[in-house]
């Protein structure tokens, strides 16, 4: 909504720029409006009370803020690239910039909306090279919310161009994303059955009890869980259609088949049983080898 020199609304804001500019108040040329001179910044840790003194004396101490129109030309080149960016992206949305466009055809409008403002300072009129470009957008009918058009991960803003990605996992830049998934697995049953059985005949020359399969399988679950598999995927997508180009995972973490043996083997040869079996088995090896001889 534009504002005209008697200070009205008015619904076509192109019509009341132009209207402003047709005026004339009798100001000197050459003046540009940029605003209301900045607010004094409150000290970190003031109280609510002194914040609010601090801002109201501030508001009752603003004026407006003139320069000439080369030093209006300038402020553009003081601003940052996030700023410069935003300005770009509106001169698209206004139909001032097409797409593609950069800092540099940004810098040429700026001193286009530089000199059209000067104008309206001519008359008197606050009017900013913002203001101007706010009217461009809105008369243009452009507010970038729903010029998003879907492109595989991507989605594309079809007035300013801006990409923003959307598939799974995190973006990493240059069409490349990744996703990391993490899962735990637990060995079946009767592969822990089975594990636990080998190692008891080998080490104690029997089968395991119920109550031993248990606490193996309940050891190894423990195990499991506390090593989790890792499996990283990194996905190349192309920059257009949004689909992926080519792809590849690595993973890590998880127990392999020997450090599920180790886990039972250790739980054995922690019992006394398994100590008294290595004592007889060896002192039975030595005896026959005393009645029979050594083999060869």
């Amino acid at each position: 909504m534009a504002i005209t020199a008697s200070g009205k609304k008015n619904d076509d804001p192109m019509a009341a720029l132009q209207g402003l500019a047709s005026s004339g108040t009798g100001a000197s040329a050459g003046r540009v409006y940029m605003g209301q001179t900045p607010m004094p910044n409150v000290p970190k840790g003031a109280s609510a009370q002194a914040r609010k003194n601090i801002l109201e004396q501030g508001k009752a101490s603003q004026a407006p803020l003139w320069m000439s129109e080369a030093e209006a030309s300038q402020a553009y080149y003081t601003w940052d690239a996030k700023k410069q960016g935003d300005f770009v992206a509106q001169g698209i949305l206004s139909g001032m910039l097409k797409l593609g466009d950069g800092p540099l055809e940004g810098a040429s409008l700026w001193k286009k909306l530089v000199k059209e403002a000067a104008q309206y300072g001519a008359v008197g009129a606050n009017v900013s090279p913002l203001d101007l470009m706010a009217s461009y957008v809105t008369a243009a009918g452009g507010t970038g919310k729903n010029a998003w058009a879907s492109a595989g991960v991507w989605q594309i803003n079809t007035q300013t161009g801006e990409r923003r990605y959307v598939g799974p996992g995190t973006y990493l830049g240059e069409g490349k994303a990744q996703q990391v998934d993490t899962r735990v697995d637990l060995t079946d049953p009767d592969t822990a059955r089975a594990i636990s059985t080998k190692l008891f005949q080998d080490l104690m020359g029997r089968d395991p009890g119920e109550g031993e399969l248990s606490a193996f399988a309940n050891a190894l679950h423990s195990a499991e869980q506390a090593s989790p598999v890792v499996a990283t995927t990194t996905t190349q997508y192309d920059m257009d259609t949004g689909q992926a180009i080519s792809s590849e995972s690595t993973q890590s973490g998880g127990l392999t088949a020997d450090a599920r043996a180790y886990i039972q083997e250790q739980k054995i040869k922690k019992t006394k049983e398994y100590g008294a079996y290595q004592a007889a088995t060896t002192y039975q090896g030595a005896l026959e080898a005393l009645v029979f001889g050594s083999p060869g």
